[in-house]
């Protein structure tokens, strides 16, 4: 020890403003520079081709949209700034006839009687600039509606635009778009839409394709053989033509160097393991786009993605400070680690999106046979059975046994959820006998089934198409579908020949698309309401070429689907989309099997102001225009005194201390807990007391957690059940809001012993003074008690830090009659400002053993 003014602050995951320097990739000031690990299966630059996976954290930032929808769900003046007023003659128009910043008219009295609803919409391209300097114009628009309503990964476009309907040649096919207005210097247009359908989501969602610039993907720099290749607009146009525009070319196309509009352009020495975007401050911004006077433009300068392969190198990267977000759920033997890693923060969340299982309807054994009969559903039904919904929930490894569990594809905590449906139950028994009431056979009738006595369909030909009739269960990732494997397994315990096949994710997404499997586990990111994906997912439309992989056919569900989408009023189109569930629930053309309760990791140091989207991500366009870095006040939440783990239908208090961290002018740091900051919380199972609440006169909230009831299967014995318990958010005026904070307790079947552990420092939090007894020590009190709350005598307490320069004396303790163990934390040999994590494992014979950790910060 250096210096006798040198003391140690014991901090649950309190969190300082120091500088930080990063990896600058070129740009002049590296500290605003956001670096974000991206996931290594980002394969294209193709907007046609990327979906809505992981290419889109780069793209949405590159190309953008006609309209922006704000923080209410409205949208708002942008590229198209608004819609007209009724008009008897649609085709006489001009601008004034234009409301800034209204869409939508009165959906209700325009369109309820109306078979092919029409609409008017003016853009204003004044300012909006490609990123080579060239104008955007309206040929743009209408060209990037022509591509994506081709695409199939784009099939609202196609439902909404591409063809007459009851019309057969397809040649006469054509999207029904009219320009009805222009400026004379092409800077303002006016475009009239008339829907084949009624589609009340028309404004928000129809109106949000990405715009791409016509002068590259409508000539010969993108492939196509001229320039100037005719849409539909061009007189005459048929889409057999030479000079028609080729979809299939422009799909092939590696898009190398992406022009588009948005914020953010593309850097053309990017690499394939690290993408580069920078903030182009020529972006427009017109009066109308609502984001606060400091976001009119990001505040950062750049964003780096860098490709990782594994959870492994991104956490150690993030813990590293060399990357600010990891994005993708991580693994959740990290999550304890990280939730007290100085200056990261994490956030949990449910998302809409579900892992299903996918059956190819199009193979005689799993659906349809020449006759259009259903010949697969006993055996689809059979499988159901053979899967234990909860126990997937609980096995996902990023949920840490917190998935919601699946009983069709819209989620319980949705407010479309059809709580009629029956659950399906995990029943072997009755599995068997849905085969053999349906006539299936097996390769030895004289024996029981189970494995090497498969069964046959009713015809004696073999299930699947593998040796043996064994069917192949395509599944991304094994760390994705430990369940999968548990599936197949079960389903062989009763006959059904079945192995998951573990399956690159691009090898896997051209087997999908191609329809070229017979099962495949997949997930589905969900981010709208049920109407949109039920109709890409299912419709029958979308069978042949869209995003209906399974080949699902129902013409009463997809009566229920197109009476979703054209419903005028919440109730006719909530009950759609509920009978809409019924017929998935009781076809099973996928089988969902749990909703992910997902957790990111991101560093709180360096950027604040995130927020989340629908999907509960924060990494989204709001959150880039919204982040900064921090000021020099900041909120600080942690959890204090939070046991380890509590019984099955058990309680346990849970308390938050929120304290207000500034730095002062002449560099010193004061800390104070802060009365009156608004907390919310948040639960991944079970209930609290109260979910928000304001401090008292401590800094601090009280609730109660109210565990969930965990049953005693042989997994739940051995491991318990994990429950986040979450702040989303603390506030207080004067402050940056405090960064999301997470405890984790671990449920335990009521009949496991166990073991909690709770974490004292003496005294709570020390000031940049020296303390009573050697100075850079503090005293370190460890309590374990059993599930009953009777101290734990005699229990061995093991305590370690990371990284390893301080020391604690004793490095085991034995607890006493109070169930304490007391140690020493000695701060020495450090002689910088550095933050340790402190790990303690407590375990007596008999009982689960308990883990609980917390940071010690060195401070000068």
């Amino acid at each position: 020890m250096k210096s006798k003014g040198r003391a140690v602050a014991i901090l649950i995951a309190i969190l300082f403003i120091f500088p930080s320097i990063g990896i600058a990739t070129g740009q002049e000031d590296p500290s605003l520079v956001l670096r974000v690990a991206a996931p290594d299966y980002i394969t294209t630059l193709n907007p046609l081709m990327a979906g809505k996976g992981g290419t889109w954290n780069i793209l949405d930032f590159i190309y953008d949209k006609p309209t922006r929808i704000d923080e209410n769900c409205n949208l708002i003046s942008y590229i198209a700034v608004g819609s007209a007023n009724l008009s008897t003659d649609l085709d006489v128009v001009d601008w004034n006839d234009c409301i800034i910043g209204n869409f939508g008219y009165n959906q209700k009295e325009i369109w309820e009687n109306e078979a092919k609803p029409e609409a008017i919409i003016f853009f204003d391209f004044e300012g909006v600039k490609w990123h080579d300097g060239e104008q955007m114009t309206i040929l743009d628009v209408l060209f990037s509606f022509h591509a994506q309503s081709l695409s199939d990964l784009n099939s609202t476009y196609r439902m909404v635009f591409l063809k007459d309907i009851g019309s057969e040649d397809e040649e006469t096919h054509f999207l029904h778009i009219y320009p009805v207005w222009e400026s004379s210097d092409g800077l303002q247009a006016a475009l009239r839409f008339q829907l084949q359908v009624p589609y009340t989501n028309f404004f928000k969602n129809s109106l949000s394709c990405f715009v791409l610039p016509y002068h590259i993907w409508g000539s010969t720099e993108s492939g196509q053989p001229y320039d100037n290749m005719k849409i539909w607009l061009d007189e005459g146009y048929l889409s057999s033509a030479d000079d028609a525009w080729d979809v299939n070319i422009a799909m092939d196309w590696g898009n190398p160097n992406p022009i588009g509009s948005g914020p953010f352009k593309w850097k053309p020495d990017s690499s394939e393991i690290i993408f580069d975007i920078t903030t182009w401050r020529e972006h427009f911004y017109k009066p109308g786009f609502e984001y606060d006077s400091e976001a009119k433009q990001p505040s950062i300068e750049a964003m780096v993605f860098k490709k990782f392969h594994d959870d492994d190198l991104a956490v150690q990267a993030l813990k590293n400070d060399e990357m600010d977000i990891i994005r993708w759920p991580i693994l959740p033997t990290f999550i304890p680690g990280l939730m007290n890693e100085h200056g990261i923060s994490t956030v949990q969340y449910t998302g809409q999106g579900f892992f299903s299982i996918g059956y190819n309807m199009r193979e005689r054994s799993f659906g349809y046979d020449e006759a259009g009969f259903d010949y697969g559903k006993p055996l689809r039904k059979a499988i159901a059975l053979c899967i234990d919904r909860w126990a997937f929930g609980q096995m996902d490894i990023h949920s840490l046994g917190c998935g919601i569990t699946g009983n069709g594809p819209v989620s319980s905590t949705s407010v479309w959820y059809n709580d009629t449906i029956p659950e399906c139950s995990f029943d072997l028994q009755e599995a068997k006998k849905i085969l053999e009431r349906a006539g299936y056979q097996l390769t030895d009738p004289s024996s029981e089934p189970g494995p090497g006595n498969w069964w046959l369909n009713p015809d004696g030909t073999k299930i699947g198409n593998g040796s043996d009739g064994k069917i192949e269960i395509l599944t991304p990732r094994e760390d994705n579908g430990p369940h999968i494997y548990y599936a197949a397994n079960q389903m062989r315990k009763i006959g059904i020949n079945a192995e998951a096949k573990l399956t690159d994710p691009p090898t896997l997404s051209e087997k999908i698309k191609g329809r070229n499997f017979e099962m495949f586990q997949s997930r589905w990111m969900i981010n709208s309401d049920p109407t949109e994906f039920l109709y890409a997912f299912l419709h029958s439309e979308n069978s042949a070429s869209g995003p209906n992989y399974v080949g699902y056919r129902n013409e009463s569900y997809d009566a229920n689907i197109e009476l979703a989408m054209s419903a005028m009023n919440h109730e006719s189109k909530s009950k759609a989309i509920k009978d809409a569930q019924a017929s998935i629930v009781y076809d099973l053309p996928f089988d969902v099997l749990y909703f992910r309760t997902s957790i990111e990791a991101y560093r709180s140091d360096r950027f604040v102001n995130w927020v989340a989207d629908d999907s509960g991500s924060i990494f989204n366009i709001e959150s880039i225009y919204n982040i900064r870095s921090p000021r020099n006040n900041k909120l600080n939440a942690k959890f204090v005194n939070t046991v380890s783990a509590v019984e099955s239908n058990g309680t346990a208090d849970v308390e938050v201390l929120v304290t207000g961290i500034s730095r002062n002018d002449d560099g010193t740091i004061t800390r104070a807990p802060v009365v009156g900051a608004y907390i919310e919380l948040d639960v991944s199972d079970g209930t609290l007391s109260q979910y928000n609440g304001t401090t008292d006169q401590n800094g601090k909230l009280l609730a109660q957690f109210h565990a969930p009831y965990i049953p005693p299967t042989m997994d739940h014995q051995e491991n318990g059940s994990m429950v986040f318990i979450e702040v989303k958010s603390a506030t207080s005026e004067g402050y940056d809001d405090a960064p999301g904070k997470l405890a984790l307790i671990t449920v335990y079947p009521d009949i496991v012993p166990f073991l909690t552990a709770q974490i004292y420092a003496e005294p709570d939090v020390i000031e940049d003074i020296d303390v009573t007894g050697t100075p850079g020590t503090t005293n370190i009190v460890v309590t374990v008690k059993d599930k009953h709350g009777v101290p734990a005598n005699g229990a061995t307490v093991i305590i370690k830090v990371d990284p390893s320069e301080p020391n604690i004396t004793p490095e085991s303790a034995k607890t006493d009659s109070t169930g304490s163990a007391k140690f020493t934390f000695n701060a020495a040999n450090v002689d910088e400002d550095k933050e340790y994590l402190v790990s303690v494992i407590a375990y007596k014979e008999g009982y689960k053993n308990a883990t609980q950790h917390f940071s010690v910060y060195v401070i000068d």
